[in-house]
């Protein structure tokens, strides 16, 4: 790390397996495809801020000085400009097999470890990518002291994502990297809030959380404790120029309060309260369906898949569908949305949750905003559909009594059609490979 003026530099380098990403994303919605393709400099700006203060602490900025980008041009020529002009350095990859297998795998390992020789010191490499043959490349790499960052889009190996210092979130790449800038709008100048104003709404809330922390009996998710002042004052987003929820709590200085960590993140009372500890949410899943959990856990570690009771999944489904009745799909936009109903209804859902289903229902087939009304039970079907495949992807050949476990944890009324004969409507199909 380096130092510039009175700001510290991460030296980083790129590696994009295009293919890779490109046909991935296609996979969920073209115009994500499309948007990656076609305008690298807007993903490699969100790049450039992603994850830093986690990674490297406060007062740190990321270069990404070296480019690199590796195609098929036989089939993705047309989006080698855009990468040529964003001063990527694009190696051609064309089939070598009748398969159409390309060497950008080999090519992306070769430059990756000609980089640790470089005269740039690179303190991290960033792999667009997510082919678990790159592990060994990850491990490499991390016995050099470097960090390394993964993008990986649908199912990615548990091998691979332990091998990486961090892996960027595919749901927050769309939302944030792509979808959100799709459009260029002009911007009006937005203007901060005075700061006796931000002290003043800063004093309202307050009055407003100890109010409501009194009437406790246990710690709050700070979830639903955000969901309560954003409606109580009519904040936006914005949170008077705060950006986010917790800096405006701190504004507050609700110092007799303590704010715990332990997920998905608690304010309590260190007088009145117990100090969180495992979720209860997690502990009456195990004491209502303790052989349900067991499998549910399994899942967990194969895939990331959120662990959540039965009824909490179809709360979240009903949620998702009536949030879409109101307003178009954005996924950070109606991930936001859909926490926010999720917190209203007291269901314990977190915003990662309600990420991960979005864009799983959406690799899992169903369209939103293509129905006269947004159907839950064809959601269902699609969140099973994806669970299925990315267990099938991971080596997990389902039984039929698992099949069934998944599909009374995902969505119920699709288990009891298949028990009463039903055909599998609602079900995983019965001809899929096993």
């Amino acid at each position: 790390m380096r130092t510039s003026g009175s700001i510290k530099e991460v030296y980083s380098a790129l590696f994009v397996d295009f293919d890779n990403i490109y046909t991935r994303l296609a996979e969920q919605d073209p115009q994500y495809a499309y948007l990656f393709a076609t305008d690298p400099q807007r993903w490699l700006r969100w790049l450039e801020f992603h994850a830093l203060r986690m990674l490297h602490g406060d007062g740190v900025r990321r270069r990404i000085l070296k480019r690199c980008c590796y195609l098929n041009p036989q089939i993705f020529q047309e989006f080698r400009p855009h990468f040529v002009r964003t001063a990527f350095s694009v190696t051609d990859c064309p089939p070598l097999t009748k398969q159409g297998k390309t060497s950008a795998d080999i090519h992306l390992v070769i430059d990756a470890l000609d980089a640790l020789s470089h005269p740039t010191y690179f303190d991290e490499f960033i792999i667009l990518s997510g082919d678990a043959d790159f592990t060994p490349l990850l491990i490499r790499l991390r016995e050099h002291a470097r960090k390394t960052l993964i993008l990986s889009v649908g199912f990615t190996s548990p091998a691979y994502a332990a091998a990486s210092a961090w892996r960027i979130r595919e749901d927050m790449f769309i939302g944030e990297a792509l979808r959100d800038q799709e459009v260029e709008q002009p911007v009006a100048k937005v203007v901060k809030p005075a700061e006796d104003d931000i002290d003043e709404m800063a004093r309202r809330g307050a009055q407003l959380v100890r109010e409501y922390m009194q009437k406790q009996p246990k710690p709050v998710p700070l979830a639903v404790l955000a969901y309560m002042v954003r409606k109580e004052l009519g904040l936006d987003q914005d949170w008077m120029g705060e950006g986010k929820f917790m800096p405006f709590l701190e504004r507050m200085n609700l110092t007799e309060f303590t704010h715990s960590q332990q997920v998905p993140g608690y304010l309590y009372d260190p007088i009145r309260h117990e100090p969180p500890r495992e979720d209860e949410n997690i502990v009456a899943f195990r004491n209502k369906y303790p052989e349900m959990f067991e499998f549910a856990q399994r899942v967990h570690r194969k895939t990331d898949h959120p662990v959540l009771m039965p009824e909490h999944f179809i709360g979240l489904l009903h949620c998702i569908a009536d949030e879409l009745e109101e307003n178009e799909f954005s996924l950070t936009q109606t991930s936001r949305n859909v926490r926010d109903r999720c917190s209203s209804k007291g269901l314990p859902v977190a915003r990662s949750h309600v990420n991960w289903l979005l864009v799983g229902i959406a690799r899992g087939g169903y369209k939103y905003g293509q129905l006269h009304r947004e159907n839950v039970k064809e959601m269902a079907k699609a969140a099973i559909k994806n669970a299925h495949d990315m267990l099938m992807l991971g080596n997990w050949h389902l039984t039929r009594e698992e099949e069934y476990m998944l599909m009374s944890w995902l969505y119920p009324k699709c288990a009891g059609q298949q028990e009463e004969g039903s055909s599998g409507d609602c079900c995983i199909d019965e001809d899929a490979e096993r």
